[in-house]
């Protein structure tokens, strides 16, 4: 063995254990959960929720930060290019880590590649309302009313290929009826639409129309999902109505991923903590007052869903038309 070559193996040796001890020592500093959408939304709620819960049982403060914009690929692309070292988290929906991948032709960012998916935190059944506007309540009605209607109704959802985007129009294309969707900036203003009877249909999870729902100012048809919503039981899902197409099994969630090459040790103690603080019972009752289920998937259940959904979701956009944005 010649001398340059045991020269960087003492090297090698001598800086091992503070790698270790570096390592070990996470986490040594405060840690910052990007949220690529607005404050006050179901991921900011959870970003600062869990963040909160985090920070008591790793002794470090977490401080979120929303960075919106290019439907949740400003934030996420911030999170792609920052550190892997356990201090930059994304807390985003599947939109964003899916949908985006078929809609922008020049995405910074490659979520298969550049992102380690942590776990799947909650769920956010979407459901499909009547305007009062629109004399149906059920979809059998809505079903013989696009008979007589074809081409006069509309449908809002909460932005351009957006799942509520996708499964409007999917719908739309189901039943023949020639829907003009009718986008918007997240869906709160969906459900103001409805409420003034601007479209005729609109998707929005389950838990912002529950008390208008409850409060009989619009109609209920059906869930997005396998099963029905813990929100609105009583709401039956597409697929019991006899409408079979994948994309209605397909939900809003909402998950924490960190860059790539942040190393296994770190990502493993992440998960543990973040899952550890969705399955307190606090936890569990905060997000069902917003309508959200708590998941707390393994990484290797957030993968296996994540693959199935990518497919499903992005081979829907392409046949329904949606053009990739520049």
């Amino acid at each position: 063995m010649d001398r340059r070559t045991m020269n960087r193996l003492l090297a090698s040796a001598a800086l091992a254990p503070l790698g270790a001890a570096a390592q070990a020592a996470y986490p040594s500093r405060p840690i910052r959960i990007v949220v690529p959408y607005p404050a006050g939304g179901a991921s900011d709620f959870i970003a600062r929720a869990v963040g909160e819960r985090l920070s008591k049982r790793l002794g470090q403060p977490v401080v979120v930060d929303n960075r919106t914009g290019a439907a949740g690929a400003v934030g996420v692309g911030e999170v792609v290019r920052a550190a892997p070292d356990g201090y930059t988290l994304a807390v985003t929906i599947g939109d964003s880590l899916i949908n985006n991948v078929a809609l922008f032709k020049n995405l910074p960012y490659d979520p298969r590649r550049d992102l380690a998916l942590l776990t799947q935190a909650v769920f956010s059944p979407a459901l499909i309302s009547a305007s009062m506007e629109l004399p149906v309540k059920d979809l059998a009605d809505l079903r013989r009313h696009v008979a007589r209607h074809k081409g006069t109704l509309s449908y809002g959802s909460w932005g351009i290929g957006s799942l509520g985007h996708i499964a409007g129009e999917a719908l739309s294309q189901r039943l023949g009826a020639g829907m003009v969707h009718v986008p918007q900036r997240g869906e709160s203003l969906v459900l103001q639409d409805l409420l003034a009877g601007t479209v005729s249909l609109g998707l929005t999870s389950a838990g912002l129309a529950r008390p208008h729902v409850e409060a009989g100012k619009i109609t209920p048809l059906a869930v997005l999902g396998r099963e029905r919503s813990k929100v609105l039981p009583d709401v039956p899902t597409l697929r019991e109505q006899g409408l079979d197409d994948p994309i209605f099994d397909a939900a809003v969630w909402i998950c924490f991923a960190a860059p790539a090459r942040t190393p296994p040790a770190v990502q493993a103690l992440l998960v543990k903590e973040v899952r550890a603080a969705l399955q307190t019972p606090a936890m569990a009752a905060a997000a069902g007052e917003r309508g959200l289920e708590v998941m707390a998937t393994t990484p290797e259940q957030f993968q296996a869903n994540y693959r199935s959904e990518f497919d499903v979701i992005t081979r829907k956009i392409r046949d329904i038309g949606i053009e990739p944005q520049g």
